[in-house]
């Protein structure tokens, strides 16, 4: 809003009396009482009618907002068009452009290839390949000659195949004939037969043959049944001889199988014995293997103590080693171990002493120095004291009810040896596992790159010095790294490592130690000699090659017994088959013989039967002879007739044969002919194969003698092409460069095409909002007016007789302070401009009030801007619509009224404190200015700041007033608050 000034008394006394009269109609009549004050209350429906005025003008300017938005949108678009038309049209040049350059790629590629294909052409074209190709050509031809000849042979030998065809089918067809003739005359011959028989029908004759035919069958079965008997008796005879003779070698070979198997069975005792023999040697060897082994590390220390051949100072580090894996008093540093034999069980499977776990721990020692090799470090030598020591210390682990170094709980289980030590448990190398706490370090080098120097890395090979003062430096650091710097500390000697498989703790097996004697040394000796007792002893306590030997022995011996005891089932089943031999000939024996007795009682039955059907027969032929008598001449047609059905029928078979061979003829001569046009066919697509290579050849050479010219030619159709492709790629890129250039210009006006209809969006919420508010505004109004109506007169007695106030003040109430005011409801200080431009404080008749400009919208006016809270009641209302003068008569008065109280309060100071404004009303009183009410400013007095009511809607703010010829006159002009957030 622009800011206004009122530059004198005349114009504001104007000003105001114009307001007054312009809105005479809607603001209740001023009153003065006897104390000057003035009485100014605003009309409610005054307010509710300027809320639908501003309302609308809100709503009209929306309208013409979104009026504004869409023609922008419109010329928007409008002017969209012609970049995105051109965009268009440039983009279908450019896909064109495209298609034609790939068009010209695709030819340049078939010039390349064609090019590449002359090239290797040209390159084959030598006067070798072309003399080659010549002699290729001559030889053709003479293949061709060849296997046109071999066409013209073909299609003779078909012409021949074809006529021998047509003579079979002609001596076929002429066979047929033959066989039709012949099938007729055995008809008629049929025929002939057929009448010869109806004319010696009923004679007898026939019955008189068949009777001689059956008694001659009779007879002759009888004659084969003889003749089968006797050589049936005679092979049983026969037979009967030679199951004798298998009887006798049976029995021949059941004496000596019987005596195999008393033989098979002394061989099984013998096998026992040896068998048993074998295997009481190898438990021999065993128990003693095993009782030496049962002395674990104490058997391998006494037989080092105990070989007089070793030097004297390793004898005696195994005694001592002796001593104290077997629990003897002050074996080592005047220290009796008290559980020693307790928790040593010496030798057995899963204890550091047993043979397998000393073996095992020799490749912890191997493991552990190729960490020693990396840092540049020593081998340390092997005490076999400091491998029993170790021996406890791991055993001590299963032992005990916690994992600890026995070292550290001697209050609990008794004193035990002062060295370095190191334990490990679980089923892992216990060298890594020490050697693991170097990630400490690497974890605090990354959080601490300095202390890298003290990494026991960073010099090579690491010396005692340096890992001392290494070893200092960690000392006080939050790591723990005590394992690994054992591992790694040069001077390390003497050590002993060990390893049990106990379950130490659940879910965790396996204890491992690290032993060094530091504190009293002995001698030592250097790995390999130590690995070398050890082997030596396992060598000589497990007897492994002798033990296998014996072992062997028992396999032998006992595959030995098997095959004895096989022999011996093997002999008694082949007396058993011997025996079911036997029985089986002899039974064969009884069969024959019965067979013989009852084939000789056949045939003397037969004998007898051959005499009677001889009989028969001789009667049956003089019954046919006499029938023959009888019928004379008929019965011999009747024959006649039969033996000429007998020719006719071999004729009619002869010719049947004939035709069989002619048919086949045929059919081989058909064969022949296939087979021959086969031939033909195979030579002639042989010629035609010869006429293709003698053709491939002719090019061939035609390619070879005009390479050059081809490959020139192609040279030039590649050069043409990719001058094509270049010219093709420059005009993409052109049309390209248009499309990108017309690209910029299609998003700037695609851009403000939708910035303007965002606009126009947010243009339509606004007056959708707005129109709100308006229906809001008017519906208010017309339920005052309704109102107003109903409560006319209590209004009018109300405004007859308004309160008037006191000059007492009011110090009954507490007010609560308020911590800001509305940025809209401050009315900035009253400046007067002296002829230099500069503002000073007012302090005489000659005032210049200034509303300043930033605090004043541009389409803000003194009448559209009066609002009031419609939220409040009445009672409200009037008093955060009234503005109270009052004339003090001293030179600083403002006067204020206290929140729930009419009567006016003189001011005597003002203070902020934290962003809260304090009025001070009595000597000791002070109030806060959200809960004071300024309602006057007379006398000469500048105020910094005019403060608000807590009303909501509503800024009171008082002009300077000045005493004139005894009568104060006060200019006031009243602004409603703009409400912020809703």
């Amino acid at each position: 809003m622009k800011g206004l000034k009122y530059t004198s008394l005349a114009v504001a006394a104007l000003t105001a009396t114009l307001l007054a009269s312009t809105n005479n109609s809607k603001v209740q009549a001023a009153t003065t009482d006897k104390n000057n004050t003035v009485t100014v209350a605003k009309s409610d429906k005054e307010k509710l009618q300027a809320a639908v005025n501003q309302a609308q003008n809100s709503v009209n300017n929306a309208q013409a907002s979104v009026d504004s938005k869409k023609s922008a949108l419109t010329d928007a678009q409008a002017q969209a068009k012609a970049p995105n038309d051109a965009y268009d049209a440039q983009q279908a040049k450019v896909n064109d452009s495209q298609k034609n350059l790939a068009g010209k790629q695709a030819i340049a590629k078939q010039a390349q290839d064609k090019l590449t294909s002359a090239s290797e052409a040209a390159k084959q074209a030598t006067s070798e390949n072309i003399q080659k190709t010549q002699k290729n050509i001559a030889a053709q031809q003479d293949a061709i000659k060849a296997a046109k000849q071999n066409v013209s042979d073909a299609n003779a030998d078909l012409n021949t195949a074809q006529s021998q065809l047509a003579t079979a089918k002609q001596k076929q067809a002429d066979a047929q004939n033959l066989v039709n003739s012949k099938e007729a005359a055995k008809k008629a011959a049929d025929n002939n037969v057929v009448n010869a028989e109806a004319a010696v029908k009923n004679s007898g004759l026939d019955e008189a043959k068949q009777n001689v035919q059956k008694v001659q069958n009779a007879l002759n079965d009888i004659k084969k049944t003889n003749a089968d008997n006797e050589s049936v008796l005679s092979k049983n005879q026969a037979a009967l001889v030679e199951n004798n003779q298998k009887i006798a070698t049976v029995n021949n070979n059941l004496v000596m199988a019987n005596k195999a198997v008393v033989d098979a069975q002394n061989n099984v005792n013998a096998k026992q014995k040896a068998l048993a023999d074998a295997q009481k040697a190898l438990k021999d060897l065993q128990d003693q293997v095993a009782q030496d082994q049962a002395s674990g590390a104490a058997g391998f220390f006494k037989a080092i103590a105990d070989n007089k051949d070793n030097s004297e100072s390793l004898r005696e580090d195994a005694q001592t080693a002796y001593n104290i894996i077997t629990g003897q008093p002050n074996a080592y540093q005047d220290i009796t171990v008290e559980w020693a034999k307790e928790a040593v069980k010496l030798g057995q499977e899963n204890d550091s002493t047993s043979l397998s776990n000393i073996e095992k721990a020799l490749g912890y020692y191997q493991h552990w120095m190729t960490y020693r090799d990396k840092y540049g470090l020593s081998h340390p030598s092997i005490s076999l004291t400091a491998v029993a020591i170790a021996m406890l210390s791991s055993d001590f682990q299963h032992y005990s009810d916690e994992f600890n170094h026995p070292s550290l709980l001697t209050s609990k289980y008794g004193p035990f040896y002062s060295d370095e030590e190191d334990i490990s448990a679980g089923e892992v190398n216990p060298i890594d596992n020490w050697m693991s706490e170097k990630d400490d370090i690497d974890k605090y080098i990354e959080a601490h790159p300095d202390a890298a120097a003290y990494s026991f890395e960073s010099t090579h090979p690491l010396t005692q010095d340096e890992w001392e003062k290494d070893v200092d430096f960690w000392n006080d650091k939050p790591v723990y790294i005590g394992h690994y710097t054992s591992m790694i500390k040069p001077d390390a000697n003497y050590v002993g490592l060990a390893g049990n498989e106990y379950e130490i703790q659940p879910m965790m097996n396996n204890a491992d130690s690290m032993d060094e004697i530091i504190f009293n040394p002995i001698n030592g000796i250097d790995f390999n000699s130590y690995q070398n007792l050890v082997q030596s002893y396992l060598k000589d306590v497990k007897q492994e090659d002798k033990i296998n030997t014996l072992k062997a022995n028992v396999d032998t011996a006992n595959q030995n017994l098997v095959a004895a005891q096989n022999a011996v089932k093997s002999a008694q089943n082949n007396v058993q088959s011997l025996q079911a031999n036997l029985a089986e000939l002899n039974n064969g024996s009884t069969k024959i013989n019965k067979a013989i007795s009852d084939t000789q009682a056949a045939l003397a039955k037969g004998q007898e039967n051959l005499k009677f059907e001889q009989k028969q027969l001789d009667q049956a032929n003089q019954t046919l002879a006499d029938v023959q008598a009888k019928v004379g001449t008929k019965a011999k047609a009747l024959d006649d007739a039969k033996a000429a059905q007998a020719k006719a029928a071999e004729a009619v078979a002869q010719a049947q044969n004939v035709l069989s061979e002619a048919t086949a003829t045929v059919k081989a001569s058909q064969a022949k002919v296939d087979a021959a046009q086969n031939d033909v066919q195979v030579k002639d697509n042989n010629l035609k194969s010869a006429q293709a290579t003698l053709d491939s050849l002719n090019q061939t050479l035609n390619n070879l003698e005009n390479a050059q010219s081809k490959l020139s030619a192609a040279q030039t159709a590649l050069n043409k092409a990719n001058d094509d492709v270049t010219a093709a790629n420059k005009a993409v890129k052109v049309q390209q460069l248009i499309l990108d250039t017309l690209k910029e210009s299609k998003a700037k006006a695609d851009a403000q095409v939708t910035n303007a209809s965002e606009e126009l969006k947010k243009a339509e919420a606004e007056l959708a909002a707005e129109q709100s508010k308006l229906e809001d505004a008017k519906a208010r109004l017309d339920a005052f007016n309704k109102k107003e109506t109903e409560n006319s007169h209590k209004e009018a007695s109300n405004a007859e007789n308004p309160v008037k106030p006191t000059n007492k003040p009011d110090t009954s109430h507490v007010v609560k302070p308020s911590d800001k005011t509305d940025e809209d409801s401050t009315v900035k200080p009253t400046e007067k401009t002296d002829s230099n431009g500069k503002a000073s404080t007012t302090n005489s008749s000659e005032t210049t009030t200034t509303a300043p400009e930033s605090d004043v919208k541009d389409s803000d006016t003194v009448e559209g801007n009066v609002k009031s809270d419609l939220k409040t009641d009445n009672k409200s209302e009037e008093k955060s619509s009234t503005v109270k003068i009052v004339d003090n008569s001293d030179s600083s008065a403002v006067s204020v009224v206290l929140t729930g109280s009419n009567t006016p309060v003189k001011t005597f100071g003002e203070k902020t404190v934290n962003g809260t404004t304090y009025y001070k009303v009595s000597a000791n009183r002070w109030v806060k200015a959200d809960k004071a009410h300024v309602v006057a400013v007379t006398g000469n007095v500048t105020t910094n700041k005019l403060p608000q009511t807590r009303a909501k809607n509503e800024l009171i703010a008082a002009l300077s007033g000045l005493a004139v010829a005894g009568t104060t006159l006060v200019s006031y002009l009243g602004i409603n608050r703009k409400k912020k957030n809703n």
